[in-house]
């Protein structure tokens, strides 16, 4: 392309965009400067001579991989790809076979002219959106409809198409939050500010802002496990590593531009969150997750007011105001803990111990001033099961629905308290060399019967115990299939490694260094741990887990180790496995929870909203009334009171699976033995 091409195509550019830039403010139009510096051009080379040497893939930064770092750039940038065209994309391929020649030699220019398109894009797409909201009349009336869940391969070619989406995109936000309560006027006002907000932070984002979106875009070339955090959001993972500080102990989650709750409201989404001063709610969809924490974080005793959309309801359900008092979030939140279950059958009584373990933790503060006894996932277990069996136990349950994982020597330590000794897992490193982990603990706290309890969500550390534990014949693993993460991470603090300093600091990268296998050889990588019992979850398998992500490593198995199994017990579990199936189709109880878990997915499944007012009211009333109806009847059937919660009668019905498992497992044993 010639300078004089050049010059007509940037003047025809400004032109266009200058209707649409007319509804912006004069702070929305004032993007920062990217400049090129020594410090940030180091800090590319640094990064991509520690990832070629460190990450289990040991991939070169070549031509052959400087395409999907450019393509994982862009959909970084642009993930439901509503912002470039596809002639920006033939623009941005001169960098196709060069980008990886800028991360190695530093060169941020063709990183800062990418990001530079980028933010006139928002400028237009979300001021072409602004122009919509203050300008046309919104009756809702239309017989049109928007595909929140696109998925799109391609970029658009025509700039009408792309704004015929934008357009129906604003018309589907804005009618989301007419169905939320809120009147036209006021409507218009918090999605006006969500667009204007989104474009000033763009406009804001500085050298280390973009350099942190292209390292993360790169280091998920290699697997979606590594990523790198700027010096500012190191200091906020210090602050969340941190024993204790002053918060609501919620865990949260980002997922389709709301925050989503983990623990405490499962499964909610925090849609806003109330400004005390004025009594208003501050909108907070489209806000990155670390700034909605610190939102929420607070003077200790003070409250904080969030507005929610329940867990399984659609975005067009009205929210609801949960006030919270803000407190220290100690590990005593994240320990361990633990109940007995009593169960009646067949004119026996048994005891059930069960213990939750949310985490594999250990109190790093405590353990670094050289104190003997400190807080750990292995040592709270020990000390609750030795308390539940001074009560008087049958059996044990391990519930680990929802423990990610943590730390390895806790995994491997926590396994040694119910084997007497032997291999707990296999690692291997970026050289193929294997290493075998003994069980570190001699002899086992508890010899009983035992089942460990799983869902989607347990990861990592959680499967490296389930593994063993299912290896060992030592109990049976009941629930879904584990999420899938056979992957160790190392954390590197960059300006160890790096021959200058930096006033600001380097910030730290995170990278995959090896694999885990059970001690059978099988890798949990991708495939997770398949539990001896299956049991119905609302955790969809197709969104959540390793295999849904891009990039990840691939599953694989090395030579099985020499260990303890016990035959008889899989005969045991093949016949457990049998009379679960057969019994379960009359299980009234699980049969409900069934049927209500395959409607809420056959909805979420239906991604195409209607636009129009009528149709979508009635269409949300209709599914939230055929629910609650269906809720109700099934409830009544079973001979619950109307006080009884939906949620309750899942939670109740999935742990009387297990402890009849359990039950069936303890019976067996006696069988055998007489």
């Amino acid at each position: 392309m010639n300078k004089s091409y050049k010059s007509v195509l940037l003047i025809a550019i400004l032109l266009a965009v200058t209707p649409i830039q007319s509804q912006l403010t004069e702070d929305e139009n004032i993007p920062a400067i990217l400049a090129e510096n020594p410090v940030d051009s180091h800090l590319l080379k640094l990064v991509a001579a520690l990832s070629e040497q460190a990450h289990f893939s040991r991939k070169k930064i070549t031509n052959e991989l400087s395409p999907f770092i450019l393509i994982n750039f862009l959909e970084k940038l642009d993930p439901v790809k509503m912002y470039f065209t596809r002639s920006d994309i033939r623009y941005f391929q001169r960098y196709r076979y060069k980008i990886d020649d800028a991360l190695k030699q530093g060169n941020l220019e063709p990183i800062y002219d990418i990001f530079r398109i980028y933010r006139l894009r928002v400028q237009q797409r979300l001021g072409f959106c602004v122009n919509l909201l203050l300008t046309q009349d919104h009756n809702f009336e239309s017989d049109g409809s928007y595909d929140f869940n696109r998925q799109v391969k391609n970029w658009f070619d025509d700039i009408e198409e792309l704004e015929n989406l934008w357009q129906r995109k604003t018309h589907n936000d804005l009618l989301t939050l007419i169905l939320a309560g809120q009147s036209k006027e006021i409507a218009i006002e918090v999605l006006e500010k969500r667009y204007r907000r989104f474009i000033r932070k763009v406009n804001l984002f500085d050298e280390e802002d973009v350099i942190s979106i292209f390292l993360n875009a790169f280091v998920h070339t290699l697997d979606p496990h590594s990523n790198y955090l700027n010096p500012t959001q190191s200091e906020e993972y210090a602050i969340q590593m941190s024993l204790s500080y002053q918060g609501i102990g919620a865990r949260l989650n980002l997922a389709d531009e709301q925050v989503q709750v983990v623990n405490i409201i499962p499964g909610g989404k925090i849609i806003g969150i109330m400004d005390e001063k004025n009594k208003t709610i501050t909108d907070l969809i489209g806000w990155d997750l670390d700034e909605v924490v610190k939102l929420i974080r607070g003077p200790k005793g003070t409250r904080v007011t969030l507005q929610i959309i329940p867990s399984d309801s659609n975005s067009d359900e009205t929210p609801y105001l949960l006030t919270l008092q803000r407190d220290e979030v100690a590990l005593e939140e994240q320990a361990a803990s633990s109940l007995i279950e009593t169960l009646e059958i067949r004119d026996k009584t048994y005891n059930i111990g069960v213990v939750t373990i949310p985490s594999f933790y250990q109190d790093y503060q405590a353990r670094s001033k050289g104190e003997a006894k400190y807080r750990s996932t292995s040592e709270d277990v020990k000390k609750l099961v030795h308390n539940l069996l001074e009560i008087g136990i049958d059996a044990l349950v391990i519930d680990l629905r929802g423990n990610s994982g943590g730390l390895l020597t806790e995994a491997t330590a926590l396994t040694g308290l119910f084997i007497d000794d032997g291999p707990i897992v296999q690692l291997k490193d970026t050289r193929n060399k294997i290493e075998i982990i003994e069980d570190p603990i001699p002899g086992s706290v508890y010899e009983g019967p035992l089942a460990v309890i799983v869902d989607r969500y347990s990861a990592s550390a959680s499967e490296i115990f389930a593994g063993a534990i299912q290896d060992y014949s030592r109990g049976i693993v009941v629930g879904q299939q584990t999420f899938g993460k056979g992957t160790v991470q190392n954390l590197y603090h960059l300006d160890r490694y790096s021959r200058f300093q930096s006033k600001k600091g380097f910030g730290q990268l995170t990278l995959t260094i090896g694999k885990f296998y059970r001690v059978s050889g099988q890798g949990t990588q991708n495939k997770g741990v398949i539990p001896d019992i299956r049991l119905p979850s609302f955790i969809d398998e197709e969104v959540v887990g390793e295999d849904t992500k891009k990039n990840t490593l691939p599953w694989d198995q090395i030579m099985s180790l020499e260990y303890d199994s016990d035959l008889s017990f899989h005969q045991s579990i093949e016949k457990l496995k049998k009379n679960f199936a057969e019994k379960s189709k009359e299980n009234l109880p699980l049969l409900f929870l069934q049927e209500d878990i395959d409607q809420i997915t056959e909805q979420n499944k239906q991604t195409k909203l209607s636009l129009n007012y009528e149709k979508r009211k009635i269409k949300r009333d209709q599914f939230k009334k055929v629910t609650q109806d269906r809720r109700t009847k099934r409830l009544e059937e079973l001979g619950y009171s109307n006080e009884n919660n939906f949620n309750d009668f899942a939670s109740k019905t999935l742990l009387n699976e297990v402890l009849n498992t359990v039950v069936n497992l303890i019976e067996s044993k006696e069988i055998e033995s007489g």
